[in-house]
C-alpha cells in the first residue's frame, strides 16, 4: 500500500473484506486463537462478579430473542443483547489484554465474532478469518490514535474507536460484506463512535464505566456493518482529509503508515500483551518485578516493613499510590491493592476485585505498607517507544523485611510482553491462565481448551459458545 494514497478509508475496507485465513501466516493464527481463548476466560471470570445481574438486566433491555449467548444465562438472547453483555464482561475486570499503545479492543473483536458467528452458523475458520480481520482493523486504528498520552494539549484520551472499529471489522467479514459496503461500515461505524473519554481526571472512587463501556462500544461496530448490509450508507471518506476520524481522535502526530502501512505483511497480532493480573497493564511492570523480587526468599507479609516502587509518572498518581480503594474498578488500578493480593496469595479472579477481600484487615495492613515514587530511569520510557508502543517500561521494587533483609529487582518488561523469550506468552501460559480465572472444571476447562485451540476444524461455534450458557460450569454448582 502506498502511504502517500489520499483515498486510506478505500484501503482499509479492501483489506478487511479481503482478508483470507489462507493468506493469514501460522503464527498470526495462533496469536489469534490465545487471544480467543484468553478472553473467553475473562469473560467467563467476569460473570461471578458484580458485573453480571447489572449486564443480564441490560441485555434484556436490549430486547428478546434466541440469537446468541451470554455468559452466566441458560438462554440465549438477542443479538444486540449479547454482545451487549459479554463485551463488558470481557473488559470490565481489566484482566483482557492490552493493545501496547494502551487500547483494548481485542476482546470486543471476539466477543463480536463469537455473537454473530453463532448467529450465522458460522464454521470455526470462518470464525478465525472474521476475528482476525478484525483485531487487525483495531490495532491500525489503535496504532494511528497512538497511546493517549501522545494526544494534544487539552485534548481528551479516546478508547473506544479501536474497540468499535475492531467490532465491525468482524461484522464485514461476518457480513459477507464487499469493499464498496465494507467502507460504508466503516463510515458508519466512526460517526458512531463514543465520545472520547474524561478519564485521565482526578476522581481516586473510580466507576463501573471505566475508559470505556466495551460493550456499547462493540455493539456499536456490529450495527454498523449490519446497517450497511441493509442499504445504509455513512462517512465514505472516515479516515481522509484534516477532519478524519484519527484526526478528531486528538493524536498529537497522524501516521499514514501506522494505519494502512504493509497491509497483509505486518501484523498486529503478535503485538498482543497479555495480563497475569486484573489491573492496569501499565502497572504490570512493577508487579513483574515484585513477583522476582518475592521469589528470592520465603515471604510472610505480617513481616514486611516496607515496599517500595520505582515506575514513571504514568502510574505514579494519586489513583494508583491509593491504599484504600473504595470502589472495584479502583482496585484496579491501586498498586497497595494488587501488591497485596500477589504477596497474600490471592488467585487471578473475582476474588481480587471483590468488597469482601478488601474488608480483610490483613489486607487493608498490607496495603498500607507499599509506597510508589518516580523513578528517573523509568520516566525515559519515551525514547524506547516502538511504532508508537510502550514496550520498554522500566519498573524496580524494593521488599523491607523487619529483620532488615532487602529483597529488589529491576525489569524491562511484564509478564505476557511478547518481545522478550522470558516474558512471552505461549499457549501453556495462557491455558494456565484460563484454568485458573474461568472457574471451570477440569473436564470441561479441557473441553473449551481443545475446541479453541482447534477452531480451524471445528463446523461451528457451538463447543465454545456452549459454556457460556451452562451456569452450573461459571459459577461452580
Amino acid at each position: 500500500m502506498d502511504v502517500t494514497s489520499t483515498d486510506l478509508t478505500g484501503a482499509l475496507a479492501r483489506f478487511v473484506s479481503t482478508l483470507d485465513l489462507a493468506d493469514v501466516p501460522s503464527d498470526v493464527k495462533a496469536d489469534a486463537r490465545r487471544l480467543l481463548l484468553d478472553s473467553v476466560g475473562c469473560i467467563l471470570a467476569a460473570a461471578r462478579t458484580r458485573m453480571a445481574p447489572i449486564v443480564h438486566g441490560l441485555a434484556e433491555f436490549l430486547g428478546d430473542g434466541n440469537a446468541a449467548s451470554i455468559a452466566g444465562r441458560k438462554q440465549r438472547a438477542s443479538l444486540a443483547g449479547a454482545v451487549y453483555a459479554n463485551g463488558r464482561l470481557a473488559n470490565c475486570m481489566d484482566l483482557d489484554e492490552t493493545f501496547p499503545v494502551g487500547h483494548h479492543f481485542g476482546a470486543g473483536a471476539v466477543v463480536a465474532a463469537l455473537a454473530l458467528a453463532e448467529l450465522r452458523k458460522a464454521t470455526g475458520s470462518r470464525f478465525l478469518q472474521a476475528l482476525i480481520a478484525g483485531y487487525e482493523l483495531g490495532g491500525r486504528v489503535a496504532s494511528a490514535c497512538g497511546a493517549h498520552i501522545f494526544s494534544k494539549a487539552g485534548s481528551v484520551s479516546h478508547f473506544s474507536v479501536s474497540t468499535v472499529l475492531a467490532a465491525a471489522g468482524v461484522g464485514i467479514q461476518l457480513e459477507a460484506q464487499d469493499e464498496v459496503w465494507a467502507r460504508q461500515t466503516l463510515g458508519i461505524a466512526g460517526s458512531n463512535t463514543p465520545l472520547p473519554s474524561m478519564w485521565p481526571g482526578k476522581s481516586m472512587d473510580l466507576p463501573d464505566s471505566k475508559y470505556q463501556d466495551a460493550g456499547w462500544a462493540v455493539l456499536a461496530g456490529l450495527f454498523a456493518a449490519r446497517s450497511a448490509t441493509l442499504g445504509a450508507t455513512g462517512l465514505s471518506a472516515i479516515f481522509d482529509g484534516e477532519r478524519s476520524l484519527i484526526k478528531m481522535c486528538g493524536t498529537d502526530c497522524f501516521d499514514r503508515d501506522a494505519l494502512v502501512g504493509d497491509l497483509g505483511s505486518r501484523w498486529m497480532l503478535p503485538d498482543i500483551t497479555y495480563k497475569p493480573w486484573p489491573t492496569c497493564r501499565w502497572m504490570h511492570q512493577p508487579l513483574t518485578a515484585l513477583v522476582a523480587a518475592a521469589s528470592k526468599a520465603k515471604i510472610d507479609p505480617q513481616q514486611i516493613e516496607s515496599i517500595l516502587i520505582g515506575t514513571n509518572v504514568l502510574v505514579s498518581g494519586p489513583r494508583f499510590c491509593n491504599p484504600k480503594p473504595r470502589t472495584w474498578v479502583s482496585r484496579q488500578y491501586s498498586f497497595p491493592h494488587a501488591v497485596a493480593m500477589v504477596l497474600l496469595g490471592i488467585p487471578v479472579g473475582p476474588a481480587w476485585l471483590d468488597d469482601a477481600t478488601d474488608d480483610l484487615q490483613y489486607v487493608k495492613e498490607l496495603r498500607e505498607k507499599v509506597r510508589v515514587e518516580p523513578w528517573d530511569v523509568a520516566n525515559d520510557y519515551r525514547s524506547r517507544i516502538v511504532r508508537g508502543q510502550l514496550r520498554n517500561m522500566p519498573a524496580r521494587i524494593t521488599i523491607l523485611m523487619r529483620d532488615g533483609t532487602r529483597l529488589a529487582t529491576e525489569t524491562d518488561f511484564a509478564l505476557g510482553d511478547p518481545w522478550k523469550s522470558d516474558t512471552a506468552y505461549g499457549d501453556e501460559h495462557v491455558i494456565e491462565k484460563f484454568r485458573v480465572v474461568s472457574g471451570l472444571s477440569k473436564a470441561r476447562a479441557d473441553q473449551v481448551i481443545h475446541a479453541i485451540l482447534n477452531i480451524e476444524a471445528q463446523p461451528d461455534v457451538e463447543p465454545i459458545v456452549s459454556v457460556l450458557r451452562d451456569p452450573g460450569e461459571v459459577f461452580g454448582r
